[in-house]
Formats: structure tokens, C-alpha cells, sequence
């Protein structure tokens, strides 16, 4: 009887090892691949330049900013001609070149100080009036130099005097000067300065 049950269990055993053989292998598990997400590329264009328009000021009290007026007022200086001013274009013995062009031509000054005048003046330019204007300019001897929107035309001048300091900027469609009876490097400078007040007034 024990061999019989040793022989039974034995065969048992072989059966079921047999039949463990004969089972499918499992299937290996295939890892889905990762998915990296892909960067969203920002715009880099640049931003489209905003179109600006002229308007020539209808007299010299908007020209400059109120605070460029209120420091000319502390420094002594009034306006006395042109537009608006205390003599209008009584002031001018004769047009300046900037009202011959349809613009106007303001004149700061101490009354009693020949030395202290500042003319400030913007016109209008046209295809038709451009190249008479640039034309002068040029007959003056004065420095060119070409910028992105506009060309200027300068000298620096000296401190006594004997040459001011002249700046014009000239675009497509318009003329501001700037001309500082005393010259030199600081006059010059503020000239720069002033010149850019004028296009802050006049662009919008």
C-alpha cells in the first residue's frame, strides 16, 4: 500500500509538473513611452511702429512743455516773439525762413540781455517744399548728419558769442530748429534737448 501511495503521488507530481510545462508563458509588459511635451515657441516679431502725426501748434504758448516754460521763467527768460507771445511777429524785422516755410518761430529771451535769446521754431514739410529747405540748410556750412526718421543740421558755436549754436531737424514731415544766440557744448545740448521737447508737442 505505501508503494502504491508513493507511486500515485509520484505520478501526481508528474502530472501536474507537465502540465505546468505546458502553460503559455506570460506575455512581457511592454512600457509605454513617455511622451515629452513639446515647448510652445513664443512670438519674438517685433511690435509694428506707431504712425505719428504732425500738427503744427496754432501759436508759441504749445510748443513746449509748461514745465520747459515755468524753467525759462525762473532762468529770466520771457517769450517775446512770435504767436502768442508779448510782441507776436511784431518781434521779427523780417519772417525767418521757418514762417516763410507756413511754420512759426518763438523767440525766448531776457528784454534787457541781447545774449540771452533762444529761437524755437517748427514748420511743416512737404514733398514740394523738402528739398528747397535741406538745400539751404546745406548752403550753411552746417554739420549733416543722417539719423533713422530724420537728418539734423548743426554746429555747436562757441561760448562768446560769435557763432550760436544751431540745430535743425528735418523728417518727412516737418522742421524744428533750435538756435541758442550763445553757443558751446551746454548750449548745444540743451538745444538737443529743447529740439526733442518740440517733437514731444507736436507728434501725437
Amino acid at each position: 500500500m505505501v508503494v502504491q501511495r508513493l507511486l500515485a503521488g509520484t505520478a501526481a507530481f508528474v502530472l501536474i509538473g507537465a502540465l505546468a510545462a505546458c502553460a503559455p508563458e506570460p506575455e512581457p509588459v511592454v512600457a509605454e513611452p513617455t511622451i515629452e511635451p513639446t515647448p510652445t515657441e513664443t512670438s519674438s516679431a517685433e511690435p509694428e511702429p506707431v504712425a505719428r502725426t504732425f500738427t503744427l501748434p496754432a501759436d508759441c504758448t504749445e510748443i513746449l512743455p509748461a514745465s520747459r516754460v515755468e524753467a525759462f521763467t525762473a532762468d529770466g527768460l520771457e517769450l517775446l516773439g512770435g504767436p502768442g507771445s508779448r510782441f507776436g511777429n511784431e518781434y521779427f524785422f523780417e519772417a525767418t525762413p521757418e514762417q516763410l516755410a507756413g511754420g512759426i518761430t518763438c523767440v525766448f529771451a531776457d528784454e534787457d540781455d541781447d545774449l540771452s535769446s533762444i529761437a524755437i521754431s517748427v514748420a511743416p514739410v512737404t514733398a514740394a517744399t523738402r528739398a528747397g529747405i535741406v538745400n539751404d540748410l546745406t548752403d550753411q556750412g552746417l554739420n549733416e548728419t543722417i539719423l533713422d526718421t530724420a537728418v539734423t543740421y548743426s554746429q555747436q558755436g562757441d561760448e562768446q558769442g560769435l557763432a550760436p549754436a544751431i540745430l535743425n531737424v528735418v523728417t518727412q514731415e516737418s522742421w524744428i530748429s533750435v538756435i541758442s544766440v550763445v553757443g558751446g557744448p551746454a548750449s548745444f545740448e540743451q538745444a538737443e534737448v529743447l529740439a526733442a521737447e518740440v517733437d514731444g508737442a507736436v507728434y501725437r
